[in-house]
């Protein structure tokens, strides 16, 4: 689950895993694949770019999509408080990385110094449902991007026990082959992906799940100007809290209306509210693949869970 924060009970790292077996290529259809993923799906340049908070759902930046974020930690209650910043993913930090080295960050959480990565990183989630050959597609856009040069400092280790900041890696067999749109577990392969049901899910202080999956109620701090409390909504069929009453066409459209530009233009005053929510990112995903995961929605049975959905 996204920053399954301290699920982890044992200390210490698991032993080094080889570096994934990929194929990585300059083909086309490889490389727009991947730029898809990274961008509209898989949204990696959301959590790897230092964001705008004075705007709307936090757009980018200009100029820092993939290149490393802000202080990110701040968005969760961890406990004890700590700094943690994404690293860059352009060649300026991942030229001398194998692709092999890559794609295990990715789905099993080891960097290339063998110690495991922050859980903040989904690679739980990854490991579970990523393909191979979208893996593979991944590392091919992420080889292209122009290289900026900033360097995000590590984790700020409070006290915080390594076991902790430096995850659990573990190697898991993956799954081959993507479905394809129009297979009957596509929707759920795409809201996998997108690590929908992290978010969507409450969590304890330590970011261990405790609600209802997909029932919403996970806490977000917002960092000024609207400094807040923000809870993810219930994608849920309950009707009145969820999107029991949402035809796919109103939920399509949703996305549709958060472009990044739309973004840069809603001004967050003092106290106002915000969501960390990357709408922008994800209103780049084509229509078949949005209405893909309201149809794999549309299966989770109702729940509700009441909760205030924004504390100043």
């Amino acid at each position: 689950m996204r920053r399954l924060a301290l699920v982890l009970l044992v200390s210490g790292c698991a032993r080094t895993i080889a570096p994934v077996d990929v194929s990585v290529s300059d083909e086309q259809a490889q490389l727009e694949r991947g730029r898809y993923l990274a961008t509209s799906v898989m949204v990696c340049g959301t959590c790897h770019a230092r964001r705008d908070w004075s705007r709307y759902a936090g757009p980018p930046k200009e100029g820092t999509e993939f290149a490393g974020s802000g202080d990110i930690a701040r968005d969760e209650h961890f406990s004890p408080k700590f700094s943690f910043f994404a690293p860059n993913l352009t060649p300026h930090h991942l030229g001398p990385w194998s692709n092999g080295e890559i794609a295990r960050a990715v789905v099993f959480g080891q960097g290339r110094d063998g110690r495991g990565l922050f859980p903040y990183m989904p690679y739980f989630e990854y490991r579970e449902s990523l393909a191979r050959d979208d893996l593979s597609a991944l590392i091919s856009y992420l080889r292209t991007l122009p290289a900026i040069g900033t360097d995000p400092p590590g984790p700020q280790r409070f006290a915080m026990p390594r076991f902790v900041l430096d995850g659990l890696p573990e190697e898991r067999p993956l799954r081959e082959k993507a479905p394809q749109p129009g297979a009957p577990e596509y929707g759920r392969y795409l809201t996998e992906i997108a690590g929908c049901m992290g978010c969507h899910t409450r969590a304890d202080r330590r970011g261990l799940p405790i609600g209802a999956p997909y029932a919403g109620g996970r806490e977000f701090i917002v960092p000024a100007p609207g400094g807040g409390i923000v809870r993810s909504a219930n994608l849920t069929l309950d009707d009145a809290a969820g999107l029991g009453r949402w035809t796919k066409e109103r939920f399509i459209a949703r996305f549709r209306t958060a472009t990044v530009e739309t973004a840069r233009q809603q001004v967050v005053e003092p106290g106002g509210f915000n969501s960390v929510m990357p709408w922008w990112a994800w209103a780049r995903m084509n229509d078949g693949d949005l209405g893909a995961i309201y149809d794999y929605l549309r299966t989770l049975p109702p729940t509700r869970e009441p909760f205030a959905r924004w504390s100043p």
